[in-house]
Order: C-alpha cells, then structure tokens, then sequence
C-alpha cells in the first residue's frame, strides 16, 4: 500500500515534529486567500474540504490562470469572492467530480494507472468513507520516488 512508502504529501498527524502544514481551504474562503496560499505553499493545487476536512473540491492554479484568461480578476475583488460564490457563478463546483483520489490502501500499481490517465497530475489521498483528506500524490512525486531522487 502507498502508506507504507516514503511517497507524496501526508497531513501531519496531531503531535508530529517538524512537519509543514498540509493545505487545505474550506468552500467560504476568498479567492485572494486561495491565490496566497497556492504561492505561499509553493503547491499546483489545494483541496476544498468541509467543516471535518472531507473532500469538497480541488483549486488549483489553472483556476487562477483561468480567471487571468477571462480577464475575470478585473471585474471582481479577490478579498470579497469566495471559491465557492466564484464556482457556483461559473458551474465550475462539481461536488468533487474534478477531484481524483486514492485510498492510503491503494497500490503503488493502482495508483500509477489512475496518474497515466490523460490530464490527472495528482490524486488526493482520502478516507474511506468519510473522504476526510489524508495527503496527495502528484505524478512528480512518483516519478521521483521511482527515480530515487
């Protein structure tokens, strides 16, 4: 299972050491805030999760680079948007639809096929059931596992 191999980003458990904080945003959060902290986390995307962390969505950069295409930053403030005011405007929310996942129980075969799929750079690792995020997976982080770099 991929929760037994040094792969992707994990949520820190509660009292680990020396761990980065793991990204995530709730649905009310602004687009402003969303554009900071995918700068500030240096990531391609963070998920959009619930009150108990469970899977809504995923924002990530090409959203933004999406809103810079339509000129869309020009007629709106990012501070008094919200991610899910802007996706409900634009029918871009798809109820975690977009969202690609895996189980902590997954294969590393099982998910290096659902990353060859076209267009999939990264699964979120997500509870059973709950789908309460645990980490993700991007194809770099695979290829570097594979690499051993």
């Amino acid at each position: 299972p991929i929760c037994s191999i040094p792969l992707g980003t994990w949520v820190p458990k509660t009292g680990e050491p020396n761990r980065r904080p793991f990204a995530m945003l709730r649905p009310n959060a602004s687009l402003g805030a969303a554009l900071s902290l995918l700068a500030h986390a240096n990531v391609s995307s963070i998920p959009i999760v619930n009150d108990n962390d469970s899977l809504l969505d995923v924002y990530s950069r090409s959203d933004i680079t999406a809103l810079a295409k339509d000129k869309a930053y020009a007629q709106i403030h990012l501070d008094e948007i919200s991610i899910h005011q802007k996706a409900n405007s634009s029918n871009a929310f798809y109820n975690g639809q977009r969202c690609q996942m895996c189980l902590r129980t997954d294969s590393l075969h099982k998910v290096m096929e659902r990353l060859a799929n076209p267009g999939v750079r990264r699964l979120l690792i997500v509870e059973a059931g709950s789908k309460r995020v645990e980490g993700v997976i991007s194809l770099s982080d695979v290829f570097r596992f594979l690499l051993g770099i």
